[in-house]
């Protein structure tokens, strides 16, 4: 079985949302937020954000990314693909 990682402009949704790096939403929340985030700004807008944040503050953008990999994997990957 091949598993699919998750669309890195899901990722990148989280990462560019207002979420709190602190928190860990729940999955419907996550799923939420990613859908909400890319309505509103595009996948290019948030990949643009993103690209912002890692050239000002690569200290922070380091973490904010893991942590939004790891909900986005945890929230869109069907349990049987885990």
């Amino acid at each position: 079985m091949t598993i699919r990682p998750v669309d890195p402009a899901l990722c990148m949704a989280l990462f560019v949302s207002d979420t709190p790096c602190y928190s860990h939403p729940d999955a419907e929340t996550v799923r939420a937020t990613v859908s909400s985030t890319l309505s509103r700004l595009g996948r290019d807008e948030c990949y643009a954000q993103a690209a912002e944040v890692f050239g000002d503050r690569p200290d922070v953008a380091l973490s904010r990314i893991q942590w939004a990999r790891e909900l986005c994997e945890e929230a869109l990957t069907p349990a049987g693909a885990r």
